[in-house]
């Protein structure tokens, strides 16, 4: 790639206040045709200071000061992003023609994408005293919406609408982000092109040559957000991991140069306000100094002070109980080493303890620390005073305490845990991976592929089912040009070569009555038969669904609408498995797979490529390789340890959890979110290790499914052959002219065939009828039925005829369903026999031949002009 051509973008330009000009905040952003409106409103009040007790605000601060502290709270945002249908020239397609109904998954998935991207950036918001607002619920909303976007074959004509709206969203938050975060997504082609922000996804597209996407997010130094899709090796990946984090520093610089131009508006204190309105100026000096804004913050000096305290006391006390959690012995002292990576053995290394036991653990240092600060003052009398005096106005204000304290003790613990002692809260070392468990297969085989995975305490249950292509999903989504979805057909397709029916063969089948009145007929009497399913849908999906029973939670309601969770984790692993299925050419089926994930304790993602995978091969899909999926953690006190397949509490305490999905040899999927910036040295090595991790677990795969299914699937290859219960599948190509004599009046034609032979026939514009059936015989007949429709009658062929009419001249003969031949009588019988029968020529054709009547003739010309065909009987020498 170090040689590749760079395909530049139109000039990134933002505008400020142009349009929305009464929310906080609203950024107009445009690249070539793309444009995207962007707004920031806040939802939670400032905190109300008109009463100014001093422990309403101590209690204020304090309380605020355990919310920054706490690994559990959450920055106050939301993002919307919003693809509008006018942007692409589209009217909607909803009963009301509205944009205005439920975000489809891509805007969902384009919201956590943004959201991912900003919120490791965002500072506390504040008031003018400069003090936290008391409320965090919903107090940034960000709304992002595309209201330009061409939709063209190669995307030159505009940017990336979710780079753009997440660039516009960098500007529309100004301070409230530490420094500015500006995203790219760079398209690799297989000659070695790096497209910029194309104005579309490529979706893998294998027909224009795509071969890796990367959606990058980054400040100056560091990387914030990644997603990933495609199949590159390690080092391309970092390359183009590098180029993208290039070609951020001008969006970086664009975005600080349009912040340096906005003028600052300060709000006028209320004593100006009150002047101006003619109000009596001095009435806010008789106010208690409390709410002054020096004040304010020697009071938030008392709150870090007594927090800090608190803290300190705490851990002396519960410090070494909170290292015994996440594994210290303290039987080694100093430095320990790091060990390969490799999967953990209960034989050898005896059974991890399990998430119930470590709960109750956690639970009980908290219980612990809520103990302690009942009886907890500080030093200082004065400042001792006024700590009892809050508790006496809120006692509640020591379990905030409790809850901020202890979750900064296991943090901190954990962390050193890792860094010094390369040990974690199961038992595990840094480098370990929990058990590997697999069924092949898990369900009986009326299923068409099943497998249960394990890995630890995270369990997904796998299913792969095969069908017709028009079972696809449909493609509806206007931002996705249906010319371009996945599993288009390319011109060079292995079936493409296929020799076009004939009918070199003796036909047996009964002959294809029409039957207007059947049911199929009936039912889709309107229907065309050309579903274009290769074109306009996508043939290949998963679908991940994480109930509560797998964190033993009782949800409220039946749960049928999946979450943003949901969403996002399902889209990661389709992402991760789409690249090493097979192309439609060899493998014409759609293919639903289906992640049910029974248990969760970290990664069920990762482990959802990884069960999916065996489903597929208990299928008998002929994947191009086999993908494995692992998570990887990093944790930092000063010193950077990462950590090989996170745990739920590790993703809550750390401060990465990147997770990476691939083949032994190519990454084919990958997202990274983190707490904090994070050096790309520190990507670089956690690629590595993941490589490392899913050879691990291909090898611990391969055992598994070997063993459980009896060798069916042995060396992780698919079955030799689909289960008795797969449907099955042939494949016809003829001359697209032909299309209509398939297809019949209205589409009756085949219709009735299917209805009468149990099958599902899929034409395309190319000329290919792809029949599939679960009876092998009836497809074998189907098969025949359609070459007969659409193959031409060549001379010289022989053929078995049917005796469909007698007549003196001759005898009509059907060789295809819709072809009919004329046997002269010369050609059954000699003039003088001819001439000599005592009923003419006619008696002596039925002499000889019977309605009905089946035998095999030669083909002996064929007349294009007039539309004529001869014949003779095969048995007669020429």
């Amino acid at each position: 790639m170090s040689t590749a051509v760079y395909s530049k973008k139109p000039k990134l330009e933002f505008s400020v206040g142009r349009i929305a000009n009464l929310t906080e905040s609203s950024v107009v952003a445009s690249s070539g045709q793309t444009v995207a409106l962007v707004t920031m409103a806040t939802s939670s009040p400032e905190m109300n200071m008109v009463n100014h007790d001093y422990n309403v605000v101590l209690k204020h601060f304090l309380k605020t000061k355990c919310q920054k502290e706490s690994s559990s709270a959450m920055f106050p945002l939301m993002v919307e992003y919003r693809q509008r249908h006018h942007a692409v020239g589209k009217i909607p397609t909803s009963a009301t023609r509205s944009d205005n109904r439920r975000m489809t998954n891509a805007e969902v998935l384009a919201s956590r994408a943004i959201d991912r991207a900003l919120r490791p950036l965002l500072q506390l918001p504040t008031n003018r005293n400069g003090s936290l607002l008391e409320s965090q619920d919903e107090a940034v909303h960000l709304t992002c919406s595309i209201q330009a976007c061409p939709i063209s074959e190669d995307g030159s004509a505009g940017g990336h609408p979710v780079a753009l709206a997440l660039n516009a969203a960098s500007v529309a938050l100004k301070d409230r982000l530490q420094e500015p975060v500006a995203a790219v997504y760079l398209c690799l082609m297989q000659d070695g092109t790096v497209v910029e922000d194309s104005s579309r996804s490529f979706a893998m597209d294998i027909n224009n040559g795509v071969i890796g996407e990367l959606l990058y997010a980054g400040t100056r130094e560091n990387v914030v957000m990644m997603e990933f899709s495609g199949n590159l090796d390690e080092a391309r990946l970092v390359e183009l991991i590098s180029k993208a984090h290039e070609l951020i520093q001008a969006r970086i610089q664009t975005q600080q140069s349009t912040l340096s131009r906005l003028t600052s508006v300060t709000d006028e204190c209320d004593e100006a306000l009150r002047l101006a309105l003619g109000l009596d100026s001095s009435v806010s000096a008789t106010i208690e100094d409390v709410g002054t804004p020096k004040r304010m913050k020697e009071i938030m000096e008392i709150a870090d002070v007594i927090y800090d305290e608190a803290f300190h006391y705490c851990k002396t006390q519960v410090g070494d109980a909170a290292l015994r959690l996440f594994g210290v012995t303290f039987t080694d002292e100093g430095q320990q080493s790091h060990t390969a990576v490799s999967v953990h053995s209960e034989k050898k290394s005896g059974v991890l303890p399990g998430k119930a036991l470590r709960g109750r653990r956690e639970h009980l240092i908290h219980e612990e620390i809520r103990r302690l600060l009942q009886g907890f003052l500080p030093t200082d009398v004065q400042l001792a005073s006024v700590y009892q005096s809050l508790q006496e106005y809120d006692f509640s204000i020591t379990n905030s305490l409790a809850e901020a304290i202890g979750s900064k003790i296991l943090k901190e613990s954990m962390q050193e845990a890792a860094v010094k002692y390369k040990c974690r809260a199961d038992g595990r070392s840094t480098r370990i991976i929990r058990p590997i468990e697999a069924e092949v297969p898990a369900l009986p085989e009326v299923v068409h592929g099943s497998a249960l995975f394990t890995r630890g305490e995270t369990q997904v249950l796998c299913t792969t089912t095969l069908g017709p292509p028009k079972d696809g999903i449909l493609i509806s989504d206007p931002y996705e040009s249906s010319s371009l979805a996945v599993g288009q057909v390319p011109d060079d397709a292995p079936f493409n070569d296929l020799p076009v029916g004939s009918l070199r063969y003796l036909r047996n089948q009964e002959y294809l009555e029409s039957d207007m009145n059947s049911r199929k007929v009936r039912a889709s009497r309107e229907q065309t038969g050309d579903s274009g399913t290769l074109r306009d849908r996508r043939r290949a999906f998963l679908q991940y669904d994480f109930p509560g029973y797998s964190k033993g939670e009782v949800k409220n309601g039946p749960g049928t609408s999946a979450s943003r969770r949901e969403i996002g984790h399902g889209a990661l692993a389709e992402k991760s498995i789409l690249p090493i299925l097979p192309p439609p050419g060899e493998f014409p089926y759609t293919i639903r797979m289906t992640s049910e994930v029974t248990s969760s304790n970290g990664s069920s993602s990762m482990a959802s490529v990884c069960g999916a995978t065996l489903s597929l091969l208990d299928a008998g899909v002929p994947i191009k390789a086999p993908a494995a999926g692992v998570s990887i953690g990093l944790v930092n006190n000063g010193s950077i340890e990462l950590l090989v397949d996170l745990t739920g509490t590790e993703d809550h305490y750390g401060l990465m959890d990147f997770k990476i999905a691939g083949t032994e040899e190519t990454v084919t999927a990958f997202q990274l979110d983190v707490k904090q910036p994070l050096p790309l040295s520190v990507v670089t090595e956690a690629l590595e290790l993941a490589r490392q991790g899913r050879i691990e677990i291909l090898k611990e795969m391969n055992v598994q499914s070997e063993k459980t299914s009896d060798g069916a699937v042995s060396g992780l290859r698919p079955r030799s052959e689909l289960k008795p219960t797969a449907p099955r599948v042939e494949i016809v190509r003829f001359d697209p002219v032909r299309k209509k004599d398939l297809l019949g009046p209205g589409g009756v034609v085949i219709r009735q065939m299917e209805d009468r032979f149990n099958v599902s026939l899929d034409l395309t514009q190319e000329g290919q009828c792809l029949l599939f059936g679960d009876d092998r015989i009836m497809v074998k007949k189907a098969k025949a039925a359609v070459m007969d429709l659409v193959s031409d009658v060549e001379v010289g062929v022989t053929y078995e005829g049917t005796v469909i009419e007698l007549r003196d001249f001759g005898a009509i003969i059907e060789l295809l369903r819709n072809k009919e031949g004329l046997c002269h009588v010369s050609e059954l019988a000699t003039k003088e026999e001819i001439r000599n029968h005592p009923s003419g020529s006619l008696g002596l054709v039925n002499q000889l031949l019977q309605v009905g009547q089946k035998f095999d003739v030669v083909c002996t010309a064929v007349d294009v002009i007039q539309g004529t065909i001869r014949v003779r009987p095969a048995s007669k020498k020429k």
